[in-house]
């Protein structure tokens, strides 16, 4: 069974993408704040991370680099609504799987996580 974590502080994103997978084999763990999703990918090992950026708490760009210090391989599906030109976030875009800007619809996330569980699953 793969595991997903989806962190994003909007309730209702994360729980219509659950929904969305909930066809799928994937055992799924939330986080609503970035510094909650460390502490599990600190504590778990997780075939796919799906992670938006915005934070009211902290800074989403230095939480991206501290998953990826942790598991440099974990594809990590990034959403942003970020309206800067996306120089801005140029880091991100080459060491994230994939990147959205929101609104997004769930069924092209889950397109790319079963994408990325098969990469990874491929460089094992």
């Amino acid at each position: 069974m793969q595991k997903i974590l989806i962190c994003d502080s909007d309730e209702l994103f994360r729980c219509n993408l659950r929904s969305a997978l909930k066809s799928e084999d994937f055992y799924i763990q939330e986080a609503s704040r970035p510094g909650e999703a460390v502490k599990y990918v600190l504590n778990e090992v997780f075939d796919v991370i799906v992670f938006c950026l915005q934070s009211d708490d902290t800074n989403g760009i230095q939480i991206f680099s501290a998953i990826r210090t942790i598991d440099y391989k974990l594809p990590v599906i990034v959403i942003t609504d970020i309206n800067e030109p996306l120089s801005s976030v140029s880091s991100i875009i080459h060491e994230s799987f994939r990147l959205f800007q929101k609104p997004v619809d769930c069924n092209e996330i889950e397109e790319a996580i079963r994408e990325a569980v098969k990469v990874k699953a491929d460089n094992k």
